[in-house]
C-alpha cells in the first residue's frame, strides 16, 4: 500500500522527467519504513539489488544501511 501511494505521489516528478529526457529510462523505486522505524530485509535487499549495489558490499553494509535509513526517516 504504501509503495502505491509514493509511486502516485511522485507520478509527476516522473512523468516530468520522462518528458526532458525521452531517451532515458526512468524507474522509481521506493524504500517504504514502517510507522516505528521496520524495515522490511527482503525488500530492502531487492531494492538494493535494482540499484546494483554490489553483493559483497549490501552484505557487510546492509544492516547499518537499514539502521540509518529507518533513523533518519522517523527523526
Amino acid at each position: 500500500m504504501k509503495d502505491a501511494e509514493a509511486h502516485e505521489q511522485h507520478k509527476s516528478i516522473i512523468s516530468a522527467l520522462k518528458a526532458a529526457a525521452p531517451e532515458w529510462e526512468f524507474e522509481q523505486i521506493n524504500f517504504v519504513v514502517g510507522n516505528r522505524g521496520s524495515v522490511v530485509e527482503s525488500d530492502f535487499d531487492t531494492k538494493l539489488k535494482k540499484l546494483d549495489v554490489q553483493e559483497e558490499k549490501k552484505k557487510s553494509s546492509s544492516p547499518i544501511m537499514r539502521h540509518r535509513y529507518a533513523k533518519r526517516t522517523i527523526g
